[in-house]
């Protein structure tokens, strides 16, 4: 097993601590019927979700190997990566920014300590708001600072 998709990630966090019938996690993730479908019944093959036939919630057998697997530093950074990629693709809705911008050292570390304001914010909002809005109405937001001949270099050796 290695990693989750964006879709059975999003399962996953529909199901959460909960006991829910197919229509409450279709409801919740916004897939299509047969989508959810059969991406819940990988996930019961996977031994990530159990079922009683009418509910299903997150295996309790879950090994902390199995756990690193899906939450790992690689697993997120593919899943990073596939949100990524459409959310660029993505025609409708979308607000993306992406700047290429020269800072000195001074706002930089402006810059930085606003990106610790915003973490903050984000973490009041969805601690506040998780419980009622539905996985499929969450909003993806990205935001990062790297230095462009880091990431020239790092395109060159294919990483």
């Amino acid at each position: 097993m290695k990693g989750l998709s964006s879709l059975e990630r999003i399962i996953l966090e529909s199901i959460g601590k909960q006991v829910l019938v197919f229509e409450e996690i279709q409801n919740q993730s916004g897939l299509h019927e047969n989508v959810c479908f059969n991406v819940i019944q990988a996930l019961v093959i996977r031994g990530l979700v159990s079922t009683d036939g009418a509910r299903y919630r997150i295996s309790e057998k879950l090994s902390p190997l199995m756990i690193e697997e899906i939450n790992g530093k690689e697993a997120k950074e593919a899943e990073y990566l596939e949100l990524m990629e459409a959310l660029v693709a993505q025609k409708d809705n979308r607000i993306f920014r992406l700047q290429k911008v020269a800072m000195d050292s001074r706002d930089e570390k402006i810059f930085i300590a606003m990106l610790s304001n915003l973490e903050s914010f984000l973490a009041d909002a969805h601690k506040k708001a998780q419980s009622t809005v539905p996985v499929k109405e969450r909003k993806v937001i990205f935001w990062g600072l790297g230095e462009v001949h880091q990431l020239m270099n790092q395109i060159v050796a294919g990483n």
